[in-house]
Formats: C-alpha cells, structure tokens, sequence
C-alpha cells in the first residue's frame, strides 16, 4: 500500500480530479503505517483464531476499499460530483463512479471492527466472560 500510495501521483496529468490522487497518495502512506502497527501488534493479542480472522478480514477490506475508493476519485472525476470529506452527495449529482467511490469510502468503517478486537486482545479475552 506504501508503494501504491507513493506511485498514484504519476497519474495525474491525466486525472479528471487531481486532489483526488493527492488524497490516494496520503492516505496510502498513512495506512500503510496502520498495517506495520497492526503487523507488529497482532502476535501479542490474546484472541481466539476465528475472532483474529475477523479482524484481518475487516482490517484489509476496510482500508484497501477506503485507498480504491479515493483512487477512483482521483482517476474517474468522482471528485466533481462528491464531496470526499464528509462524504454527502452533492445535490443533484448522479453516476456510477459517484456511488462506487460513495460505497468503497464507507466501507472503510469496517476499520473499526478491528481497532475494537485489537483493544478487546490486548486487554485479554479472558476478561469479556468473566461474571
């Protein structure tokens, strides 16, 4: 994602919204920082198995879909028609691109999933069934 994020800018000349890509090139390099923290952190959790699939599920579903979908924007114009911070839709606004990067963008909440079972692990699973 590091890489991805550093090498989306060589598009622009040809992007239909260019802060588009600038927000794919910074979200890919902050993410990706996310993963090492994760990577780091993930052997010292005290989670069941199934409960850690879960997690790495949600985790890369979340932020490679939050990192496409700002692409799109950048690439397909999407950005004309949607506002990425709050992610509303502009009145009137319609198209495909619109609603996928609308899609990919909240999909990136799965995030949380993870971050909550991360903190769930780290305090020690025991603790959740205990009376």
């Amino acid at each position: 994602m590091f890489v991805l994020g550093l090498l989306a800018p060589i598009y622009s000349p040809y992007a239909l919204a260019k802060i588009g890509l600038l927000q794919a090139h910074l979200i890919g390099a902050v993410q990706a920082l996310v993963f090492f923290s994760f990577a780091w952190m993930w052997p010292q959790l005290s989670l069941p198995k199934f409960t850690k699939t879960i997690a790495t599920v949600s985790l890369y579903v979340s932020l490679w879909a939050n990192w496409i979908g700002t692409l799109f924007v950048g690439i397909f114009g999407a950005g004309k028609e949607q506002y990425i911070v709050n992610q509303d839709l502009v009145p009137g606004a319609k198209g495909f691109w619109n609603l996928a990067t609308l899609l990919l963008i909240n999909l990136s909440q799965l995030a949380l999933i993870s971050v909550v079972l991360a903190i769930i692990g780290f305090l020690g699973w025991s603790w959740t069934f205990e009376y």
